[in-house]
């Protein structure tokens, strides 16, 4: 059978029957292999790992950046195959949004992947939905893990929706041309907008979330979101934040947008010259604004660390896998979380960080990779209101709907706001 038939099988051919004499003669050699070790003759066979990846843009879904994720991929696929060369790997581009439905009609058909890299929201869905498998418990894994990133997969019951890989961390991105440095505080990058300097947030909660940290906002909120009534001093630190997105609605040349994406767009264009950016957008927005593209952390409060939203990519199990290929997926796994593949892939690609703790990362040798690991730090004390709720939770565009975007257009104030947005983070519970 050809290369083009292998790859047409879900599962492993079945063994072909000799006739005649050459039957003597394969069931000799078939004696020696049993004498000798059969099993390693077996690994020796073909597998086929069918992956599914979600592209959470789906306007990023050009030619020529489906080759850029197939690429990426397959980079670490490669090393991988120095080890198992009997491997075969198959990748699938979906929208993000689109891959639960689509994995689930998929999945019942019994043609589900082996393996689906996604985002950590994204896997809790599939896993909510039946589509994946919980991630076995391992103490490789565990030690590979950074703790806050393995617990941000656990679902309500301590199942494991996935494997961390790789951590998009959630950054500022200016142009050079018009801004000279990125400001550090909150204060500050009023003052630039005040200056003439037009600015960019988005209004999606979890995106915009990262103010609330420069204002201590974040135990308060926590709280709220585990059914609990924060304490006065951490509801007036939400009133404040909210009060800060109040007036920084009111400059002239700060501007709102509705997501990420619109964001992103916008300061491509020229429209923008700071913007709330994450690392994966670096390539994107690299191929436009070249040496003109600048890179920082996000900016803090006057007491209290900004709190970014890093994006975490997954790698989750299929449900539909013969046994070969579940041990084979287990061990890409594996193999991804690895310390030295994890440095290999941050340095190659300087777009995102490992979510293994035991690399170390040069700072030193680049601004981007400093301001990543910068970010990293500042994302510890938010990792925990992540962790309950997920980009998929109906509280998050409740309050976007009834809570942000009011505020944002003055028409309603800081003071009803806060009584609103705790209401909701409880009862959603």
């Amino acid at each position: 059978m050809g290369l083009p038939g292998l790859l047409n099988r879900r599962r492993e051919a079945p063994k072909l029957r000799p006739r005649g004499a050459l039957a003597s003669l394969t069931a000799l050699a078939g004696l020696t292999a049993l004498l000798g070790g059969c099993a390693a003759i077996r690994r020796e066979l073909p597998v086929m790992l069918y992956v599914a990846v979600s592209v959470q843009d789906e306007t990023n879904l050009t030619s020529d950046n489906a080759a850029l994720f197939r690429q990426r991929f397959n980079l670490l696929v490669q090393d991988f195959r120095r080890v198992h060369p009997n491997v075969l790997v198959q990748v699938t581009l979906y929208p993000e949004a689109q891959m639960p439905k689509q994995l689930a009609l998929r999945s019942r058909a019994s043609l589900g992947p082996d393996l689906i890299l996604t985002s950590a929201d994204n896997a809790h869905t599939l896993l909510l939905k039946g589509v994946v498998d919980p991630l076995p418990e391992s103490h490789q894994l565990r030690e590979n893990t950074t703790p806050e990133l393995l617990q941000r997969m656990r679902s309500r019951n301590g199942l494991l929706a996935g494997q961390p890989l790789i951590v998009f961390p959630q950054l500022a991105c200016y142009d050079k041309r018009r801004l000279k440095t990125s400001p550090t505080t909150l204060s500050g990058l009023l003052d630039i907008s005040a200056a003439g300097v037009p600015v960019g947030l988005p209004m999606n909660p979890r995106q915009l979330l990262w103010t609330a940290g420069g204002f201590g906002a974040i135990p308060g909120l926590a709280d709220a979101g585990l059914g609990r009534q924060p304490s006065p001093l951490d509801r007036a630190r939400i009133r404040n934040w909210l009060a800060w997105l109040q007036e920084a609605s009111n400059q002239q040349r700060v501007t709102f947008v509705a997501d990420q994406t619109q964001l992103r767009q916008s300061f491509r264009e020229g429209g923008l010259a700071w913007v709330s950016c994450s690392s994966g957008e670096l390539d994107l927005l690299r191929r436009k604004l070249g040496p003109h593209l600048g890179v920082a952390s996000l900016p803090n409060g006057a007491a209290h660390p900004a709190s970014p939203v890093n994006q975490l990519r997954v790698l989750a199990l299929g449900r539909n896998s013969s046994p070969a290929q579940r041990a084979m997926s287990l061990e890409l796994i594996n193999f991804s979380v690895g310390p030295l593949v994890q440095r290999s892939l941050t340095l190659d690609s300087l777009s995102f960080l490992p979510a293994n703790p035991l690399v170390s990362i040069p700072v030193q040798s680049s601004v981007v990779l400093q301001a990543m690991v910068q970010s990293r730090q500042q994302a510890r004390n938010v990792e925990h209101l992540l962790a309950g709720i997920h980009q998929e939770d109906p509280r998050i565009p409740k309050a976007e709907a009834t809570v942000i975007v009011p505020v944002l257009f003055g028409l309603i104030g800081p003071d009803l706001a806060t009584n609103r947005l705790i209401t909701i983070l409880r009862n959603g519970r």
